[in-house]
């Protein structure tokens, strides 16, 4: 990781934005640390894909930033267990190994981007910011369907006091469901082609 002029404005102070740093490494995870804080991103820190799960049961987290390969649980299968607990959480691995394979791997398996060491903080600043607004996007989407769940409940509620049928209601509801899982889906799809890495 090299660094170099900050181009990336901070994050609006009125935006909490967490991520969730793992890396077995102690230089490595620092320098992340210190560089997320840098820009206005809140940061929490863990030394391995265990403690990650540890730290991922206890407390939410959107976007999950963790080196691919580490001792114990690697950046893969944390990467599983994450997508299992929280679809909707975005991942971006880090990996040393710098082959096409794993990185098409990585994206298969649910992971949001990839980052290729050595990388520019530039790079960084730039995957982080995708991620991000992509959460934003996840984050108005959500609140637009919750809010229309409660209009259709409430129809619902109104229809059964006039004793009308409330089937078109019901059918609203698994609307509003399968929109919200089409959305996960696409919110989900990776910041860019792999092959732009080639």
């Amino acid at each position: 990781m090299s660094h170099v002029t900050q181009n990336q404005r901070p994050v609006n102070k009125g935006d909490i934005f967490e991520i969730l740093v793992v890396d077995d490494e102690r230089g490595p995870r620092e320098l992340l640390k210190e560089a997320l804080l840098d820009q206005g991103y809140q940061v929490t820190i863990a030394k391995s894909g265990e403690e990650a799960c540890q730290i991922f049961d206890n407390k939410h987290f959107e976007l999950v930033l963790s080196d691919l390969k580490m001792p114990g649980l690697s950046g893969i299968k944390l990467l599983k267990k994450i997508k299992i607990q929280s679809p909707e959480t975005l991942v971006i691995l880090i990996t040393g190994y710098a082959s096409l394979q794993s990185a098409i791997h990585a994206i298969r398996e649910g992971a949001y981007d990839y980052l290729t060491k050595p990388f520019q903080l530039d790079e960084l600043y730039i995957v982080i910011k995708n991620a991000v607004d992509r959460i934003k996007l996840i984050r108005e989407n959500n609140d637009l369907l919750e809010k229309l769940q409660i209009i259709c409940k409430e129809k619902e509620l109104v229809s059964q006091e006039n004793k009308t049928t409330s089937d078109p209601d019901t059918r609203s509801l698994e609307m509003i469901q399968n929109l919200r899982t089409q959305l996960i889906k696409v919110y989900g799809r990776p910041g860019k082609s792999v092959y732009e890495h080639e």
